[in-house]
């Protein structure tokens, strides 16, 4: 779905792309067959990340903006250092009230590219960008097919995730949220060519109270010590929300 062949490229749009979208939140939605959130239990990564309507308390004709950051430190391998804006615009669905139809604007200027109409949704898709664009660029410097790291991702998050609660600041105020932290590749022969790649730490922060759900995202590949400084971090996290 999405490329970094290089540090000035944008991401590559097919044309079968809302179909895509869907079927990888399907896929990685999947953890919900063995981890489903029953209720009066513990919430679960299926129930935080993709079964909560994040996007039915939305108004329609609302557009939530996120940041988008990239910190490397190593422009030929990790891309260059980026600072950008995805817009999720949220609207009325024609067939079912109780959805939403969304359309994601990721990037500005050269680099933009348009995702939807993606209909009859009341998850956040704009959670799969920033996962997206590390299992194409797993691809682009180990090889394989993309789907390999999807599924490793799916395992982590149905087997090895940590959810904690936490308190995030919205609004000017302290607000309930949860934490999931994956680490996905650890120890994975596969991505011995690159070894630093199994240590890429996957959080996500998330809350009712922020519109949308998703109060950030990161991918972070770690120094090789502790205390030295990341290879490289992708972050999206929640801006605003605008009236269109």
């Amino acid at each position: 779905m999405f490329s970094a062949d290089a540090p000035e490229r944008c991401y590559e749009m097919k044309s079968s792309i809302v179909t895509k979208v869907l079927s990888v939140i399907t896929i990685l939605s999947g953890v919900a067959l063995a981890n489903a959130a029953v209720a009066g239990e513990p919430e679960t990564v299926s129930s935080l990340l993709f079964d909560k309507p994040y996007l039915t308390s939305i108004k329609p004709d609302t557009t939530l903006v996120y940041d988008f950051k990239r910190i490397s430190s190593d422009e030929k391998k990790y891309g260059r250092d980026l600072s950008d804006t995805i817009r999720l615009d949220v609207l009325k669905d024609e067939k079912d009230s109780s959805k939403r139809t969304a359309h994601l604007h990721i990037y500005t200027g050269p680099r933009a590219r348009n995702i939807g109409p993606i209909p009859q949704t009341s998850g956040n898709p704009a959670i799969m960008i920033l996962l997206e664009q590390d299992t194409y660029d797993f691809k682009r410097h180990l090889g394989g097919i993309p789907a390999y790291f999807r599924n490793k991702i799916r395992k982590a998050m149905r087997e090895d995730a940590m959810i904690e609660p936490t308190s995030i600041q919205h609004d000017g105020r302290d607000v309930s949220g949860h934490k999931i932290t994956l680490v996905p590749f650890k120890g994975d022969p596969n991505m011995q060519r690159v070894p630093e790649y199994q240590n890429t730490v996957y959080e996500f922060i998330v809350s009712d109270e922020v519109p949308g759900g998703i109060v950030s995202i990161s991918s972070t590949i770690p120094g090789s010590e502790p205390g030295s400084d990341v290879l490289r971090k992708q972050y999206m996290s929640f801006k605003s929300q605008e009236a269109k």
